[in-house]
């Protein structure tokens, strides 16, 4: 889809540039996937009535900032930059433990190798779509993401709470997605996926992701089927029918054209089912839907 109403690009050289253009209505490109995928308006500002929007004017251009893709942390974690595509994700050797995972949960995206090779992992995030399947991934991770703020401060929260609705994120007018950091512990877990869609190459209508740590601490996250990412951790592998009953127990589904909140509901609780058959027991592996 062609930006017909953007008259602006900024190419900043520094954070300061960056954030001084966003708080003066721009918005945050760096893929631009999610930007051409549909119409998108922005806040009209304080001087407007409250919910009126207006189309995009101006973007600022964060892949002029050329932050590192991915660094090794002291602790033997990573930090991945919000700007870094998911093919260089996959493809760099620091993330070599976490591949299998990371490419179960990024074919889940309703994308083309093209898009794989242009769309950032960071942008999936602050699009804030029920479907992000990158969203699923950071959460599954644990990761932290780390926002600068304007006036040079950071700040961090955890992945999880990065997307609080469809289309919405937790970032404040000004802020910046800088970067994930993913924990050491990460790269020792076992990992599962499940999918469900309407049709076998549509967007996610539901997607939970499963994670198992040696300590058997264990993490099932639910996005697509509900609007924000929801986390349920268990200190012990739940039993199926404990991790089917809180997925399905959760108190909102979606509902758009990718489909229902009661058939969500349903085939989320199922996915729960084979997530942790094939987490705690690794030779079962089931065709993802």
């Amino acid at each position: 889809m062609d930006l017909v109403s953007v008259t602006a690009l900024h190419r900043p050289r520094s954070r300061d540039e960056a954030h001084a253009a966003l708080l003066a209505g721009a918005t945050a490109l760096a893929g631009g996937t999610a930007l051409h995928g549909e119409a998108h308006l922005h806040p009209a500002g304080a001087a407007a009535p409250p919910g009126e929007t207006t189309p995009l004017t101006a973007l600022v251009d964060l892949l002029d900032l050329r932050w590192p893709d991915v660094e090794p942390l002291p602790d033997g974690g990573l930090r991945v930059a919000a700007t870094a595509t998911l093919r260089t994700v996959l493809d760099h050797p620091l993330t070599a433990p976490l591949r299998p995972f990371l490419h179960d949960a990024f074919s889940c995206l309703l994308a083309s190798w093209k898009i794989w090779g242009r769309g950032t992992w960071g942008g999936n995030l602050c699009a804030a779509l029920p479907a992000g399947a990158g969203t699923a991934a950071a959460c599954t991770l644990d990761a932290t993401a780390e926002i600068w703020t304007p006036g040079g401060g950071t700040r961090t929260v955890p992945a999880a709470e990065v997307v609080v609705g469809p289309g919405r994120t937790c970032l404040a007018p000004g802020e910046i997605l800088r970067a994930l950091v993913i924990p050491a512990a990460a790269s020792r877990a076992r990992y599962a996926v499940r999918r469900h869609s309407l049709v076998p190459s549509g967007r996610s209508g539901s997607l939970v992701t499963g994670r198992l740590d040696p300590g058997g601490r264990c993490t099932l996250v639910v996005t697509a089927a509900v609007p924000a990412p929801k986390v349920l951790t268990w200190d012990r592998p739940p039993t199926a029918g404990e991790a089917e009953a809180a997925v399905r127990d959760l108190p909102r589904w979606h509902d758009d054209p990718q489909g229902d909140p009661g058939w969500r509901r349903h085939v989320a609780g199922i996915a729960a089912l084979a997530v942790v058959a094939e987490l705690t027991h690794p030779i079962y592996r089931e065709a993802p839907c």
